[in-house]
């Protein structure tokens, strides 16, 4: 089935139909920002999970952090490694920005007792949360 894509410039899909478009509606949304391509898919692309590829001849699919994490509890003072962190990746520690992540293994130490949210957030990327507790003397605080 045909669909008609409207994306973005950085290849984000706005919106889609397998509706007839016309050259009036190409236009208004070229006005909006938006570029179309017309493309043979066999369903319609969600757009939270689909993206026009460098080529803007086919939708890409959204990629899955693969994350691994040395631990989830820890003691004050202990590590938690993770590893398989790509390059770009924004770490957010319960919804504050903590930086963008650049390359190799990334190691955090638990300086405070308490249960963390950690969030990783790539463009064409599944976000992906993972809670860290850190615990004193061996007991939940």
């Amino acid at each position: 089935m045909i669909y008609n894509i409207f994306y973005n410039s950085t290849k984000d899909i706005s919106w889609c139909t397998d509706g007839d478009i016309s050259d009036s509606v190409k236009t208004t949304q070229a006005g909006l920002g938006l570029s179309h391509v017309a493309l043979d898919l066999a369903q319609i692309p969600e757009c939270d999970k689909y993206y026009i590829n460098s080529d803007e001849d086919g939708v890409v699919a959204y990629s899955s952090f693969d994350l691994s994490f040395s631990a989830t509890t820890i003691a004050i003072d202990g590590t938690v490694t993770i590893t398989n962190c790509p390059a770009g990746t924004e770490l957010f520690m319960d919804n504050v920005s903590q930086g963008t992540y650049s390359s190799g293994d990334l190691t955090l130490t638990g300086s405070m007792a308490g249960s963390f949210t950690l969030t990783f957030k790539k463009d064409k990327y599944y976000d992906v949360a993972q809670q860290i507790t850190v615990m004193r003397y061996g007991v939940w605080i």
